[in-house]
This record gives C-alpha cells, sequence and structure tokens, in this order.
C-alpha cells in the first residue's frame, strides 16, 4: 500500500467484504488524527484496523484513500456540532454553546484538535483534493457561524448589521477558532483557550448593552 495515488488506482472488486468499513474508517480516522498523516505508516493503520494490508487496499485503494475516507467520516460526525450553528433556533446562545464545546474539546486530556484544521495544515498545501475538502468544511463553519449571527440579529440580540457585516464577523470568528485549534496542536494550550475566551468575550460585546434603545437616563 503506497502512500501516494497511482494513475488508475482504484478499491478492487471481488467477494464482499467480510469486515465493517465504517468501523474501520473510523479506526483508521483515530489513528491519522493521533498521529498526523505522514508520521502514519501503513502498518500503524493495519493494526489500528485490525484489517490485512491487502483488505485495506481492496477498501481504500491507498494511503491516501484511507485520509479522504476519514476525512468526509469526520465532516460526518461534525453534524451534531455544526447542526445548530446552520439550524437552530436561537441566535447568540447558538454561537456560545458551540464555542463552549470547542473549549470542551481543547481541555480534553490528550486533545488532538481539529482533524479538518490538523490535516488542513500539514497536507492541503500540496494536495489540491485535500485542500478542496478543507475548504468546503471551513466554508461550512463560516456560513453556520453567519447562520446563527443572522438570527441574533432577527432576535434583537445584535444590533442591525447587513449581510456582508454578518459574514465578515463570520470570518473572524472562523479564523479565530481556526488559530485556536493550531495552537493546540501545537502544544500551547493555554494559548490556545486565552485565545477562546477573548473571542468569547468579543462576541459577548456584539450584544447590545441593557441601555440600548433608551434614553439618557435609562427610561424606554
Amino acid at each position: 500500500m503506497q502512500d501516494d495515488r497511482k494513475p488508475g488506482r482504484a478499491p478492487r472488486r471481488g467477494r464482499p467484504r467480510s469486515f465493517d468499513l465504517d468501523a474501520a474508517t473510523a479506526s483508521a480516522l483515530r489513528a491519522l488524527w493521533t498521529r498526523g498523516y505522514e508520521a502514519t505508516t501503513v502498518e500503524d493503520l493495519v493494526r489500528a484496523t485490525g484489517l490485512a494490508p491487502s483488505s485495506l487496499y481492496a477498501a481504500f485503494g491507498s494511503k491516501h484513500g484511507v485520509l479522504e475516507a476519514a476525512l468526509a467520516r469526520y465532516d460526518r460526525d461534525r453534524e451534531d456540532l455544526l447542526a445548530p450553528l446552520e439550524r437552530g433556533e436561537a441566535g447568540l446562545e447558538d454561537l456560545r454553546l458551540f464555542l463552549a464545546s470547542v473549549r470542551t474539546s481543547l481541555t480534553r486530556p490528550g486533545a488532538p484538535g481539529c482533524f479538518m484544521v490538523n490535516t488542513a495544515t500539514e497536507v492541503a498545501p500540496r494536495d489540491e483534493r485535500i485542500a478542496a475538502h478543507a475548504n468546503r468544511y471551513r466554508e461550512r463553519v463560516r456560513d453556520g457561524i453567519a447562520a446563527a449571527l443572522t438570527r441574533a440579529v432577527a432576535l434583537g440580540e445584535v444590533a442591525p448589521a447587513g449581510a456582508e457585516e454578518i459574514l465578515g464577523r463570520a470570518r473572524v470568528v472562523q479564523a479565530a477558532l481556526f488559530g485556536v485549534q493550531v495552537a493546540a496542536r501545537s502544544g500551547a494550550a493555554q494559548e490556545a483557550l486565552a485565545t477562546l475566551a477573548a473571542l468569547e468575550s468579543q462576541v459577548s460585546r456584539w450584544a447590545p448593552s441593557p441601555a440600548a434603545g433608551s434614553g439618557g437616563d435609562g427610561r424606554p
């Protein structure tokens, strides 16, 4: 099983698989997430999945194919995290809960950071297909944040703002979050948490003050 892709190579057809492909993908994801793509060997993937090398070939075609399958699985697993941003009923609270979930993930012992961000920084600069996948994920996070902020404006939780201003704020939050994940992955956990705290404070300041809409004496 080779690291780089070979033209025309595809998973082999034959007898039905006698293993759970989704479970194997989840195990490969954990291995790649912990070690990183370059540091994970084929032998590591064989041990993690419990598959013979021939079965790994048949299912994924190459080490790169394992990575693509793992990224697709990770993207799907983020649904519970991102759906409240994209389709929630609250505004700022949905965003606050999202940031709180990021904080929780950063404080878990041995937390490996965000698999998508890790792969984007390691592999995407030299791999167009992985870069495209990472870009789609980044855009999904950005658009989810923008959707929550749009609801916040509609609910009166944030001062009126146009679509471009909302999108700009969403870009700031998304970029800061990805920076937080990079810092955490590099071992700067305290810096990552401090940056996240600053971001949470900034989001809170977008809410109007209690005196907003009142006269100078605080009366409506």
